[in-house]
């Protein structure tokens, strides 16, 4: 059983807040209630709590990145103004639901664009991308969110992304809990086992700033 570990408010350098980019790889479309972002924007009011920030949500389902591994595949690519953004964070939060015991297909595509990023660092020996601090969301209605958040910071760690102690939250399990189970806050409804996995873990993602 985890433990719930105490939280500081991060004393940081510059008053600032820290750019924070949240990629979320649910295959839902907006407006439609993705169940990854909703867990998300639990995990950005918990940072908001450890430290001032400035968020930016970019769902996935609605850019338009095409197979490849080039910097831009198409005229309507999607992926030049994504990297843009990637840049310009602090703190990146990679959100994936699980999809037959792995990562989404958007979540792939996202690792699959991010080798345009491994070539230039390689051709350059300068990575836009390294001490960047990134954070994993998962959830899903089945198991392998373990497996899931291994395989991603593999990729990340490989990419130059720095990965605090403790930089993910995950919530498997059910949906549509009984409402007794049921732990209500302004981003939502969530069970308190997914409150048991956020509140102790996510502001190690600031802390790593």
């Amino acid at each position: 059983m985890y433990k719930i570990k105490p939280r500081f408010r991060s004393s940081m350098p510059s008053d600032a807040p820290l750019n924070v980019l949240v990629l979320n790889a649910s295959l839902k479309h907006e407006p439609t209630l993705s169940n990854t972002g909703e867990l998300a924007a639990l995990v950005l009011d918990e940072m908001r709590a450890m430290a001032a920030i400035s968020a930016n949500v970019v769902r996935l389902s609605d850019a338009t990145l095409p197979v490849g591994l080039g910097f831009r595949e198409a005229a309507d690519d999607d992926w030049p103004d994504l990297v843009t953004k990637i840049k310009a964070a602090d703190i990146a939060l990679f959100c994936t639901p699980v999809w037959w015991g792995g990562r989404s297909s958007l979540m792939q595509r996202l690792i699959e664009r991010l080798d345009a990023l491994d070539e230039e660092y390689s051709a350059t020996g300068r990575s836009a991308i390294k001490g960047k601090v990134a954070g994993i969301v998962i959830t899903g209605s089945e198991d392998g969110a373990l497996s899931v958040m291994g395989s991603v910071m593999m990729v990340l760690s490989w990419m130059g992304f720095t990965l605090p102690p403790e930089c993910a939250a995950y919530w498997v399990g059910e949906v549509g809990q009984p409402p007794r189970r049921i732990v209500t806050s302004d981003s939502g409804t969530w069970p308190p086992f997914t409150w048991r996995r956020v509140l102790p873990r996510i502001s190690s993602s600031t802390h790593g700033c």
